[in-house]
């Protein structure tokens, strides 16, 4: 009596045999008649994926645990260190107004001594002066961190003011609007020049000398012309916000809305200049 090959091999034998024959018959139409084969592998990908998503689910919530196992302390520093990344980004950007200023470079601001040279440190409003009639803030930063009199202070809108005190841990920062507080400014569209000055009020200061007919608009910007020696020129003071003309007064009343955040704001940054540079050579850049 004849036997057949695959009755005397083991089930699990005939199993593999049977598998790499229909392997081989499936690679050979793959070959000659791919067309056929692709709605079928179209499907088994298809039926993977949810074999693919089970799969990542272990790795996927190890990495969801691990973000909500972060402590307090640590997403606080992580959010300071971005906001301190933002408000750097957003006062180099305050210099490109410098670009609609090329004239008034050209007539001789390139020879201030505060040009920028590029250096900030990121400083934190940690108190205000005592006296109510003065505008002065105080900052974590001091002479530990090469600061000196007279450095421009910002924050991510405008100038803000100008340190006036330098301690070991921190200084003391004199506000625009602060009633002994001046500064050269110049408009944005006739680049005239004129002197902006504290009123001590947080949200109002005054352009002085300026004649009535003066050619000056409401809502024009107004910047930091760089004359004087005291602020680097090309960055933010404000806006004109009011225009008062008299026909019995040579000059205009003119109310200019500071640009900064003065009665609020956390972070500032302190810029450096060229000239601080050559006095410290050794300083960090």
């Amino acid at each position: 009596m004849q036997t057949n090959l695959f009755s005397r091999q083991p089930p699990s034998f005939r199993s593999f045999i049977i598998a790499v024959i229909t392997c081989l018959v499936i690679l050979f139409f793959n070959w000659r008649v791919p067309h056929v084969i692709q709605p079928a592998r179209d499907v088994l990908y298809a039926a993977y994926n949810p074999i693919y998503a089970l799969a990542s689910y272990p790795v996927l919530s190890r990495e969801w645990l691990s973000q909500q196992s972060k402590s307090e302390a640590q997403l606080r520093r992580e959010n300071t260190a971005m906001q301190a990344e933002l408000l750097q980004a957003q006062v180099r950007l305050q210099k490109l107004s410098e670009l609609s200023a090329e004239n008034t470079r050209l007539r001789g601001l390139l020879d201030t001594p505060l040009i920028i040279d590029g250096r900030m440190e990121i400083a934190e409003v940690i108190g205000t002066d005592a006296d109510p009639l003065r505008h002065i803030i105080v900052i974590n930063r001091g002479s530990q961190n090469q600061l000196k009199v007279g450095q421009t202070v910002l924050d991510d809108k405008g100038i803000m003011g100008q340190i006036i005190a330098v301690y070991p841990h921190s200084s003391r920062v004199m506000l625009l609007s602060d009633k002994e507080h001046s500064l050269s400014v110049r408009l944005e569209h006739t680049g005239m020049r004129a002197i902006v000055s504290g009123t001590g009020d947080l949200g109002r200061l005054k352009m002085e000398y300026v004649p009535t007919s003066a050619n000056i608009q409401v809502g024009e910007n107004v910047y930091s012309s760089g004359l004087g020696e005291h602020f680097p020129a090309g960055y933010l003071v404000g806006s004109i916000a009011k225009i008062s003309r008299h026909n019995s007064g040579e000059f205009a009343q003119i109310d200019v809305m500071p640009a900064a955040q003065l009665a609020g704001g956390h972070h500032v940054v302190v810029l450096f200049s060229e000239s601080l540079a050559k006095e410290q050579p050794n300083a960090n850049r």
